[in-house]
């Protein structure tokens, strides 16, 4: 029973390093490896490379899958697209089973894994958000190997305890049937587990200590990058169709291979053994570079064969999610990746961004077909208010979408610096769902306005010109603040509130003045009030987003950077 518990406390502190290192290093790198995979995946080897150099740096394929599949919800991937970063995180995730073999089996972990940890924690205590990035790297890595000399330490000595192998004995003696086994319990394990890099690490360690031979940890191997695939499908779910055809090109990619790698085994295995030094079935401890290199040829070859077949990947994925009439029309939505966040929170953030983006884009639309409602009040366009009226609607399921994923973020409780980040998210959505009601009155008022044939002035008709253009301006400012490339223009954003500000009360005065003269009537006077009102607090919210944008700490250390 102590074994079993000092096992289970091996593995907790494994993955808890292993979550923070990529939590750390996603923070650190996580937006730079976003737009580089946003710009390579046109080629499908670019985007292979992207995959595959994404997965090293933040030390996690779920959180690289998830990525992608988000990307392909978002309509900024295609299909064919996300086929190629989706092979190559599976190539970049043998990187930490060499980490593992290498260091966690060649060198004394103690050695490094306490005073790796010694220096990044006092960084956690540095005013600087790069610094506590670091921490989170250096503690991370620490804890990790940590957990991994736990491990081992925890395996008991086969050669003292021989009866604790004569179960897998019992189940290693059938052949092909064990190999199959094996592949299945890897499989389950890695689902239950939610990383193939803990299971990968724990199948190391259990050939290094002669628990099992290398073919079965090789099976096991196979298993787990089965089991790897479940991320990926768990956050298509509720996701548009392309996404779900992302995740199903991603479990027929590694299906594919174990299905063609396990009549070859034996062979290449033997290959494997000449080409590595030692002997596996000799010298145990032979065993976790043998594994780290077959997972390395495994995901290799299998990428350089099946990269030929993106096209057909993509029709068979087609084919298990097939179209519908409606579909050119899907919107994207972020609830599927509810699921994922849990693996990679810091770039679910990225995502909640993206949606925010596209808010204002919604509200630009309707805004845009507002200035042609607004500025032909004797036509009939019936299809324009109603298209206005299903984007007021729109904004609101999307802010009630970023509420309910901001709350599953927040849940995750990855950092103080997120947590910022998702009250910011939650301000902007606020005030962003606003602008789309100061949208709707408009359209309620030009409705009435043509109902009633109402006419207003010339110069009525010149200021509302003029304060279209301004809130057009400012809602202009507003998206570019909210790109990833763009910065906030808060300066600029308040120039124009005030003279939107400055136009209003301008009006408000002149039109007063109309009133009392008789040029514009009362009713039409206090409609046309009414919308410059509109336009001006739909201004203060568009200014407010900038604002609040500016104030968040993502902004705050790249203007210390």
């Amino acid at each position: 029973m102590t074994t079993l518990f000092q096992l289970l406390g091996g593995l907790g502190v494994f993955l808890f390093g292993l979550k923070i290192m990529s939590s750390g290093l996603q923070q650190v790198a996580g937006e730079r490896m976003r737009a580089i995979l946003a710009k390579v995946t046109s080629n499908r080897f670019a985007g292979i490379a992207a995959g595959c150099a994404i997965t090293c740096v933040i030390q996690s394929s779920s959180a690289t899958t998830v990525m992608i599949v988000s990307f392909a919800n978002a309509g900024l991937l295609t299909l064919t697209q996300a086929v190629g970063p989706i092979m190559g995180a599976n190539i970049g995730t043998t990187f930490t089973g060499w980490l593992v073999s290498l260091l966690g089996f060649k060198v004394d972990i103690s050695a490094f894994a306490l005073p790796v940890i010694g220096i990044g924690f006092p960084l956690s205590f540095v005013d600087s958000a790069k610094a506590r990035q670091w921490s989170n790297v250096l503690v991370g890595f620490g804890l990790l190997f940590l957990g991994l000399e736990f491990l081992k330490s925890g395996v008991p000595d086969i050669g003292a305890h021989p009866e604790a192998l004569e179960f897998l004995k019992n189940w290693s003696g059938y052949g092909v049937g064990s190999t199959l086994l094996f592949v299945l319990v890897a499989s389950v394990l890695t689902v239950v587990i939610q990383s193939s890099s803990a299971m990968m690490a724990i199948t190391i360690t259990m050939a290094a200590a002669g628990w099992i031979d290398f073919h079965i940890a090789a099976a096991m191997v196979l298993g787990e990058n089965i089991g790897t695939t479940v991320t990926a499908w768990l956050a298509s779910l509720g996701a548009n169709r392309v996404a779900k055809r992302a995740a199903r090109v991603h479990m027929l990619f590694n299906l594919i291979g174990v299905l063609w790698m396990l009549p070859l085994l034996s062979l290449i295995l033997r290959g494997i053994d000449a080409a590595i030094p030692g002997d596996p079935s000799t010298d145990p401890l032979a065993c976790p570079t043998h594994l780290a290199a077959f997972h390395t040829f495994f995901n290799l070859a299998n990428t350089s064969l099946l990269m030929w077949f993106v096209p057909q990947l993509a029709r068979v994925a087609t084919w298990m999610i097939p179209p519908t009439e409606d579909e050119t029309v899907e919107v994207a939505r972020l609830k599927p990746l509810q699921m994922g966040l849990l693996t990679a929170p810091e770039l679910a953030l990225f995502e909640v961004r993206r949606a925010l983006q596209q808010m204002v884009e919604v509200v630009e639309q309707m805004f845009g077909q507002l200035s042609e409602v607004l500025t032909h009040p004797k036509s009939k366009l019936g299809n324009v208010v109603d298209s206005i009226k299903r984007g007021e609607t729109r904004t609101d399921e999307m802010e009630e979408e970023i509420v309910a994923f901001c709350a599953h973020l927040a849940g995750t409780g990855s950092s103080p610096a997120l947590g910022e980040e998702v009250t910011v998210a939650l301000d902007m959505a606020k005030y962003l769902e606003r602008c789309g009601d100061y949208c709707m009155n408009l359209v309620l008022l030009a409705q009435r306005r043509y109902d009633k044939g109402y006419k207003f002035n010339e110069t009525a008709d010149k200021d509302l010109a003029e304060m279209i253009g301004l809130v057009g301006k400012s809602l202009s400012v507003t998206h570019h603040s909210l790109t990833p490339e763009g910065q906030p223009k808060k300066g600029e954003a308040q120039l124009i509130e005030r003279e939107i500000n400055k136009l209003r009360d301008r009006a408000r005065k002149r039109h007063a003045e109309s009133m009392q003269q008789g040029t514009l009537g009362v009713r039409e006077g206090l409609v046309f009030i009414d919308m410059l009102n509109n336009m001006e607090r739909l201004g203060d919210c568009t200014l407010r987003v900038v604002e609040v944008s500016s104030a968040s700490p993502a902004a705050r250390a790249e203007r210390a950077a």
